[in-house]
């Protein structure tokens, strides 16, 4: 989808929806937002509108501030790229991850090796998975392709799902069994191993310790009707397998988080057909479902959460095809105020959140399939709309 990215890039939404109840779910009013989103042409990037599937945000050359890593290709054959932030949230020089191309789903970064610098994990379609090593000032060297590796797959998360020091790998396919690849002390990491019962559409993953027991237990997001999954953790990386009761449908993307404010971890599910869903948490394990959220017709392909606005709750964001993408605020029980982005209606697969600019304010990043990614800068200023200080004068020239 080509458009005017000049126009785009003006400033904020003017207006949002309550989602307070299932009673106000359709009530359309307008809002005063104490944080709002600005960015400008200045903050777009990957400008030959690849197919980014993913994105991360890590300080890859140690400078104190986030830079972007982006996933690119999804089914086709393209490059990825680390992209170098200048402190501003302006990504003004890149390198790319590999010298080949490879069709990418999910990057991944994290210091495997345990030598105090950032390493890579590209999860690619129908190729093996990489690893690449960081040698210091940003300079990356293929490590290995994971042995058995080369599904169909989504997504990944890095995580000690074993309790022995080490980072394993769980790697979410779309055909057959989800993998996890436990790691070793040397950086590389065993066969893959199925996990129980998962043996269907999967497409999202999150982790988190939702039983309570000092472990990490995975949850995974499932399409084309399914339930949903929940992965018990015995603390060793032996899981137990169990649906999420009444989440069947079609869903892409999971986050877990305690939405509540009750101290019991929360789920939510983005659905590409439908609302999205939230379960809470009884803090052992279980969850029930609570409400639906957003509207009918969004098609939701990512999620990202954290306190966006500073009042102590958990926020999130959605990432939406062809569609304007939307930060939901929470009130602080669980009941959110939708506010819609003037970012344009792109195809978007990914949504990081981090502070961009060093002004200690979340911001967001988008990756868009076929169009240009971008950077929006959080502002907290009690406006309706808010236009950014933002000089345009470098884009005329």
């Amino acid at each position: 989808m080509h458009k005017s990215y000049m126009s785009l890039f003006l400033g904020v939404a003017s207006f949002s929806i309550n989602y307070g109840c299932s009673a106000s779910e359709d009530t359309v009013e307008p809002a005063v937002f104490d944080t709002t989103y600005r960015s400008s042409p200045l903050f777009l990037f990957d400008m030959a509108n690849h197919r980014t599937a993913s994105i991360a945000l890590n300080d890859i050359d140690e400078d104190g501030d986030l830079d972007v890593l982006i996933a690119n290709g999804r089914h086709w054959a393209e490059q990825d790229y680390v992209f170098l932030n200048n402190g501003q949230g302006r990504l003004l020089s890149a390198f790319p991850i590999s010298n080949e191309l490879g069709a990418s789903y999910d990057v991944l970064v994290a210091d495997i090796d345990a030598d105090g610098k950032s390493d890579i994990v590209t999860i690619r379609d129908r190729l093996p998975i990489q690893v690449f090593k960081n040698n210091g000032s940003g300079e990356y060297t293929h490590l290995t392709d994971l042995e058995g590796s080369g599904g169909s797959a989504r997504s990944g998360v890095l995580a000690d799902l074993s309790g022995d020091g080490n980072l394993d790998l769980v790697v979410v396919n779309r055909l057959g069994f989800d993998k996890l690849y436990l790691g070793n002390t040397d950086a590389s990491f065993q066969l893959g191993i199925d996990l129980p019962n998962t043996d269907g559409p999967s497409t999202g993953i999150g982790i988190a310790d939702i039983d309570g027991d000092g472990d990490l237990d995975i949850g995974i997001a499932r399409r084309e009707g399914k339930s949903s999954l929940i992965l018990i953790n015995d603390g060793h990386a032996a899981f137990t397998t169990g649906i999420i009761e009444n989440s069947r449908g079609d869903h892409r993307q999971i986050l877990f988080a305690d939405f509540t404010g009750d101290g019991k971890t929360d789920v939510l599910l983005g659905a590409v057909k439908g609302k999205n869903k939230l379960y809470l948490g009884d803090g052992g394990g279980g969850f029930a479902f609570s409400k639906n959220i957003g509207g009918e017709d969004r098609i939701i392909q990512a999620l990202a959460s954290t306190d966006l606005d500073g009042d102590g709750d958990i926020d999130f964001v959605e990432g939406a095809s062809e569609q304007p993408n939307a930060v939901y605020f929470n009130k602080g029980n669980g009941e959110f105020i939708q506010m819609l982005l003037s970012d344009g209606e792109e195809d978007t697969y990914g949504v990081a959140i981090g502070d961009m600019d060093g002004d200690d304010i979340p911001d967001l990043v988008f990756a868009n399939s076929d169009a240009a990614n971008f950077v929006m800068l959080g502002t907290r200023e009690n406006l309706l709309l808010v236009i950014g200080p933002i000089d345009e004068s470098e884009s005329a020239n």
